[in-house]
């Protein structure tokens, strides 16, 4: 086992070797050829990244802008509506256990026990945190959509799909011989 995971070691650094006289090109040349060219993905994410929505527009996938806005929108809605239900449970049970009898719990709180209220307030706390990693999640995902489409801009979607195979019998080689064509 040791001498396989030195052999090993040595193939990993003899292919490094092999690969050092590759032609090294600096990362600011990288990065403007990839923001000049004609339908970037890095401008995609960054549109999409600052305004949510404008990437899938960059991308002329119109339809997906009101998909990204009413999912983020469905987000906000659940942020507001936990929030203030945690605070109104939080509420309660701090005037349960505040020190003046005046104070007692109201509305859907009152007859209810410490543990009930506490119980409550955990509960939304916990709906407050999944809403906002559910906006992020969103969010990241308008993102990653935004730059998978401009990868996939100038992808050619052809009817004419299609493969051939054919046994190949050579002195070197026997077997088959795989092609696909696309149109």
């Amino acid at each position: 086992m040791k001498h396989a995971f030195i052999a090993l070691l040595m193939l990993i650094a003899l292919n490094s070797i092999a690969q050092s006289n590759a032609v090294a090109v600096s990362d600011s040349s990288k990065f403007q050829l990839k923001w000049n060219q004609p339908h970037s993905p890095l401008k995609a994410t960054i549109y999409s990244a600052v305004i949510p929505g404008s990437g899938q527009i960059y991308n002329r996938k119109y339809w997906k802008a009101p998909i990204v806005y009413a999912g983020l929108g469905t987000c906000v809605y659940f942020i507001s509506d936990n929030t203030n239900n945690y605070r109104f449970w939080k509420n309660a049970y701090i005037a349960y256990n505040d020190i003046d009898p005046l104070t007692n719990p109201n509305g859907e709180a009152e007859g209810l026990s410490n543990v009930q209220l506490d119980a409550n307030q955990l509960y939304y706390k916990k709906l407050v945190d999944i809403s906002y990693m559910s906006f992020l999640g969103v969010y990241a995902l308008q993102i990653i959509d935004a730059n998978v489409d401009a990868h996939l801009f100038s992808f050619d979607v052809s009817p004419n799909l299609s493969l051939n195979y054919t046994p190949v019998v050579s002195p070197r080689f026997t077997g088959l011989h795989f092609t696909l064509n696309i149109h």
